[in-house]
Order: C-alpha cells, then structure tokens, then sequence
C-alpha cells in the first residue's frame, strides 16, 4: 500500500474534496473508466480504500462538488523565464501582495515540468477552464502559460509520481497543505488572474492590421496625434493611476475609482496601445485602442471623422501633397481613406493573382463515408437540410463525433436546441467524455452586437477548429431580425456571420429546414435563393428512408443538391445520390451512425422478414408479440412495431409460422 498516497486521498476528501485516483499510463488522466459522476458527488470511504490502496497518484475535481475549488497553473516554461517572480512584483506594485502572499502560503506544488499549481476556493460560481496567458509556440502552434482548471476540471496533485506522468517526474508540494487551502472572493481572483492575462503574449488581430496597414502619404491628424501625445498625457487627466513601468516599456495602469489592481497596460510588446482588462470602464475589454481612438471615444463619442476635424483645427497633421497636383490619367494616385485619413483597401478592386489562389482546390476532409470518401469541404460553407426530424443533426453529430475522434476542436453554435440535448445525443453516439474538452457550445439569444464578431474571431484564432456547426439557419436569421424570403437579408447574414467563421480554416456546416411542400420545396431550404448561393462548399438533401427511434434502426437518404468543388458529385453514381446514412440501435441504448455510399443498402421489407424468421428458428419456442419485438431489439435488430407485424403476417402468409389466439 502506498501510504502517503492514500493519506492525502484522505485529507483531501477531509476537506470537502473530491478526489479520484490517477492513470498510470502517462496520460494525465483519471484511473478510473467513469469520473464523471464525481464532478457532482464525492467518492465514500470505501471508494476511497478500494481506490487508492495500490494507486501512484492523487487527482482533484475542481468546481462545486469541492467546495468551489479552482487551480490556477503557471506552467514550467513560465516559471524558467522567472514570471512568477515579475507576477510578484506586479502584485506588490499594485497594491495586491496581501492576495499574492495569501495564495503561496495556502496551497502550492512543483509539477514535474517545473511548473506551479495554486489551489484556492472562491466565494461564488466557478467558472470553467480558463487560459489566462498564452505566446506563439513553434511550427505556428501557441504555448499556454497559464491558465486554471475551473468547474468539472481534473488537476493531479503532490504526492503523485511515478508512471502518472510521461517523464516518470513526481508532484511536489512546496508549501501549504489541504486544510490550509484559501478562500478568495469573486473581485480578488479577478484581480488575481489580471495579474497572469498581463503577460499573454498572443498578437492582437487590430495592431497586426495596424502594422501591415498602407498608410496615405500625408499625415493625418491621428497619426501626428499619436506621435506626439504621451499615454500619461491623456490617460492621467481622466484619473487613471500609474502603477509601474516594466524594463521593456510596458505600463501598467489602475483605472478611475480604484486603489489596487491591474485594469490596462499601454505599449505591451513596443505597440503603443491601450489594452482594456476591466470591464468597468468606458472602453471595450479586451480590446487595443490607439491614442487617437481613445481621444474619439472620451471626446467625440467614438466619431472619428469629427476627432480627425477637431484635430486638423488643433494643428494636427498636414495636407496630402499629391491633393494638388492630381491628374485624371493618374489612377495610382487615387486612393481610399477612412475618417482617420488612412488608406484602405477595397474588394470591388481586382488586384494580381498571389500564389496561394493557384493551388489545387482540396478534397473534402470531413464526414467520411465507410468507404473513406469524405463529404464536407474545410474552408468552406456546406449545408444539411431536411424536413423537421429528418434526421439531420444525427449527420452533422457524426461529423462532430468523426473530427472529436481525431481530437480537433469543435465549435456547435446552436440556435434551436440547448447544451444538455446536444451532448446527451453524443454521449448516446458514445463520444467518450474526455473528448468533451475538444468541444465547444454557444446558445445565442441576443442580436449580434458590437465587439462579438471580434471576440468570435480571437477565440476562433487560438483554438483553430477545424468544423463549426451553424444549427437554426432560419431561427438566428429571425434573431437578427432579417427576413429569411428575402435575399438581401440572406446574403447579409451570410457577410455578418457565416464568412467570418472561416478566419481560421474551419469547415462550416449549417442546418437548415426545408418546406414540408415537396411540390414548392425545390433544392434548398426555406427562404431566398441567396442562402443557396452563399454555400461554396457542398449541401445535403437528408430525408427519411426508414423511420428511427429508440431502439428502433433507421435510415436517412443523402442527396447532394449543390457541390461547387465537384469532388462530392464524382463519388456519387448519379452525381447526387450520396448515399445512406445508417442509424443502429444498440443493445446498451447508444445509437451509431455510419454512411454507406452510392447506392441505397437498408434493410427492406424482404430482410426484415428474414431476419424476424431465423430469430424464430433459432429460438424454437413460443413467443408473443411484445416478446419477440423486445428480444429482436436486445439482439441488434431493432425494427418497429409496424415492421414486426408486417414480418410476421408474411410469415403466416407463406405458412412459415402459425399463430395460436389466447383469449
């Protein structure tokens, strides 16, 4: 028995904890094949003996099953560039190192990277994991520095070593102990994780389209104006407090109303911007302003073309030379400028060719037939559509079950069912639950306002999915008060939300509905032509060609109605009949879901009575219906009521098997 193991186990669960062994496979996973109930209840003595009796490693489950309990985690490659120690520093300069030392005198360990873990409560909701600190990694990947593990989280804790972790290393405790664990309150773990965000690394998307902007050969009133007014200039009459300036520039400011805390830096990285922490100002969080755009906000509003004027009036920036002296034939000369006077670029303008645009269109990658021919193009729209219950959405969960498998990141943003639905049909699928962190969920119910397309796009750029899911195509139309029979609502939905998606590569699936008229239905989904037109990947026809339910096996047919790359209409005998999507219950309650292509292969009504007869020979006794029904299902041949009876009276028809009434 491996004491020490067993005793933490057991101070922790002493502490209102909940812990579960860990792998010995160097996975970093739980030991255990279920873990999941334990994010809501905490393992009994028993469990705990039976457990940890041979085990190497100790793991905690964050959130309120412990007590709100979070980790917060510097990782080795951080702590080998000293950050905790310029995270102490910055502590102490803003006024926050009673919480800095609270947290190192509570819980503490060394991982065996080399890394820190703190462990500390919250008084309120845990939210989920977190990465706090992130910097460009190599071979374009992005390095975390830090980052918590909140609600539902595992964290492997000290004394564990050994085959728990790849390298053999150990966790080491460094100070604290489980009863010394402290309780922050919701603003002090706020203040706190604004400490660790200072240092994340990541380029934002507006300074790099600031860099590689072409500028106008004038100088306009911004940029005279953001040369030669200093951040202590404008920021400090506004009441903003200075709270240090690092060695590489970098400042760091308290916003108005406050004592203590990091709410903003200005030039991180040499960039000569104002990023926004606290959501308590009156600029958007997370996001860079330039000084010219911070004094269009403070002072006109955000009108940039009335700050540019009220400049120009100020002596700021000069005439461009090239006003005076141009000429008609001179069309390089003629230039777009936006209100801060800057040149700008415009899509109507054919510009040359660049290499990347003569390149092979690819294949599709994603929803792989059985025969190993994939259906969704990446970098592109596709669409399903059907009528309601048609089965659609188990088509693209397969898609998503297929691109979990191969754990790359999904994106599900749903505008017709809820997070509980859509996981429970994949747990049903038997996606297993560690898969769930490549996957990511949105419900929307507000209009898409200002900022949220940006913050969509950051977070597209730093998790890279490879497929987000549109689901409601119609609903989020209604949601943004655009009518669906309308083309010019459709095209600018697709402008608003669906090309944006691609910023990163990601195949885009929409779900959409089509009309309950076959006669008025056509090839596309309710609603205006232009949502056809906007698919530059593949769309699906998906209907009913066996009806399907619990316990029960189906099938859809697949039609493909439009195809630009032509890759899918090639691998389809007719150029549209993609094939069937096969929909098996089994005998534990899960559903698999599988494409057969070309041509339709279910079960017609010939098999089905073929296969309800060598279950009867097989079992040679007497049977009523409802039995024979329940053991067809138990066996893997779930069929309907309906198709049972049918099976059945062509069997007594052909003088196969007889009937004996009870009455």
């Amino acid at each position: 028995m491996k004491s020490d193991i067993l005793l933490r186990a057991l101070e922790l669960a002493n502490q209102g904890i909940s812990v579960v062994p860990v792998a010995t496979d160097g996975s970093k996973r739980p030991g255990i094949a279920s873990w999941k109930e334990f994010q809501e209840r905490r393992p009994t003595t028993d469990e705990l003996m039976r457990w940890f009796s041979a085990a190497e490693g100790v793991g905690v489950i964050c959130g309120k099953v412990s007590g709100n309990l979070e980790m917060l985690e510097l990782e080795g490659r951080a702590v080998a560039d000293k950050m905790h120690l310029e995270i102490k520093e910055l502590a102490i300069s803003a006024n926050l190192g009673h919480i800095w030392d609270r947290l190192n005198n509570g819980y503490v360990e060394m991982t065996p990277s080399g890394g820190l873990h703190w462990l500390y409560r919250i008084d309120g909701e845990v939210p989920g994991n977190t990465k706090l600190a992130r910097r460009p990694g190599e071979n374009g990947g992005i390095d975390v520095l830090a980052e918590t593990r909140g609600e539902g989280g595992f964290v492997i804790v000290a004394p564990t070593n050994g085959t728990c972790h790849p390298s053999g290393g150990k966790w080491e405790m460094l100070a604290g102990s489980p009863a010394s664990i402290p309780t922050l309150t919701v603003a002090e773990r706020n203040e706190l994780h604004r400490l660790f965000m200072t240092f994340d690394a990541i380029p934002k998307q507006d300074v790099i389209t600031e860099q590689i902007k072409q500028k106008s050969e004038g100088l306009t009133p911004g940029d005279d104006y953001n040369a030669k007014v200093t951040w202590d200039q404008i920021l400090e009459p506004l009441g903003w407090k200075k709270i240090r300036t690092d060695s590489d520039g970098t400042v760091k400011w308290c916003r108005p109303g406050k004592d203590f805390g990091i709410s903003a830096t200005s030039n991180y990285a040499g960039t000569d911007k104002f990023y926004v922490f606290s959501s308590s100002t009156i600029f958007e969080p997370h996001r860079s302003y330039s000084k010219f755009a911070v004094f269009s906000l403070v002072e006109h509003q955000g009108d940039f073309s009335a700050a540019a004027k009220a400049l120009r009036s100020l002596g700021y920036g000069q005439p461009r030379a090239e006003l005076g002296t141009l000429e008609v034939h001179s069309p390089s000369l003629v230039q777009l400028h936006n209100e801060e006077g800057e040149v700008v670029e415009s899509s109507w303008i054919p510009k040359p060719i660049v290499e990347t645009e003569l390149a092979d269109e690819p294949p599709p990658s994603m929803l792989r037939r059985e025969d190993g021919n994939c259906l969704l193009y990446a970098g592109k729209i596709n669409a399903i559509f059907g009528e309601s219950e048609s089965g659609k959405t188990w088509l693209a969960l397969e898609a998503i079950r297929q691109e979990l498998e191969k754990n790359n990141i999904v994106f599900y943003i749903d505008f017709e069912d809820s997070a509980r639905g859509i996981l429970n049909r994949l747990k049903t699928m038997r996606v297993p639950t560690e898969k769930f962190k490549f996957f990511r969920y949105a419900n929307p119910d507000t209009d898409l306002e200002a900022g949220i397309g940006e913050l969509m796009r950051t977070e597209i750029m730093a998790y890279l999915p490879t497929l987000i899911v549109v689901d409601g195509v119609n609903a989020a139309m209604n949601l943004l008060g655009l009518d669906l029979e309308k083309n010019k609502d459709a095209t600018e939905f697709s402008r608003r939300v669906l090309k944006p998606l691609r910023i990163g590569g990601a195949g885009i699936l929409t779900i959409d509905h089509v009309t309950k008229s076959k006669d008025n239905r056509g090839n596309y989904a309710i609603g205006a032509q232009a949502k056809r037109a906007d698919i530059d990947g593949a769309a699906f026809a998906v209907s009913v060609a066996m009806p399907f339910g619990r316990g029960i096996d189906g099938a859809l047919d697949i039609t493909c109605t439009k195809d630009r790359p032509g890759f899918v209409r090639a691998i389809c005998p007719d150029a549209k009949t993609v094939g069937v999507a096969n929909l098996r219950s089994l005998p534990d309650g899960g559903i698999s879901v599988s494409i057969s292509g070309g041509t339709v292969v279910i079960s017609n009504a010939e098999q089905r009575m073929e296969q309800v007869s060598h279950f009867l020979e097989a079992h040679g006794y007497e049977m009523n219906f409802n039995d024979i029904k329940r053991k067809l299902r138990e066996e893997g041949n779930g069929m309907g009521s309906d198709m049972v009876k049918m099976a059945l009276d062509a069997l007594v028809g052909r003088g196969d098997i007889s009937v004996r009434n009870q009455g």
